[in-house]
């Protein structure tokens, strides 16, 4: 069923792509692929997952907050995360456009995922938490076709000596293909 979904999706996105103008608006984002920087934090620590089966559908404002130069983007995604659990989020990002192929911007939103949960440095297994979303983001473009790059922070759940708080690790390099129509 999954398959045939993004194949439907896909169809849509490259119809679309012959017919739609300089101005697009939609963006099929499909699955992703990360590089986390920071090995697992403990010994018992699971690997992490770095292939992220998936699809996020993704609508761009030109001239976004009345700026001629920047263009913003509302998306929601269906994930795998680091742990190969489901991963949903829903993200708002702005851009700045350097020329046809590059644009950087910044990512914000809210993410419902897995965490790692340890107790004094023992991996005790995962809970699914809400956790927002920062990061700095990268899109390479050719036509209607892009990669993004995001750099995004690595949180685990630590308790130790009776006191509970999140880690924020070292950072984890996402990036995943696009088609826009």
């Amino acid at each position: 069923m999954e398959r045939a979904i993004v194949s439907g999706l896909l169809m849509l996105a490259l119809s679309g792509a012959a017919l739609a103008d300089d101005n697009w608006h939609h963006q099929i984002r499909l699955g992703g692929w990360s590089y986390h920087l920071e090995d697992e934090p403990f010994e018992d620590s699971p690997k992490y997952n770095e292939t992220h089966k998936g699809i996020g559908y993704y609508y761009r404002f030109n001239q976004c907050h009345g700026s001629q130069n920047w263009y913003c983007q509302v998306g929601a995604s269906y994930l795998r995360d680091s742990f190969d659990n489901d991963m949903y989020t829903l993200t708002w990002s702005w851009n700045y456009p350097f020329n046809d192929y590059l644009a950087a911007g910044v990512v914000v939103g809210v993410a419902n995922r897995t965490v790692a949960e340890y107790q004094d440095e023992i991996f005790q297994g995962t809970d699914r938490k809400w956790v927002p979303v920062l990061a700095p983001r990268m899109e390479l473009s050719y036509g209607r076709f892009s990669i993004g790059f995001a750099l995004f922070p690595q949180v685990d759940y630590l308790e130790e000596n009776g006191s509970r708080e999140y880690k924020i690790g070292k950072p984890t390099l996402f990036w995943d293909l696009a088609i826009a129509f």
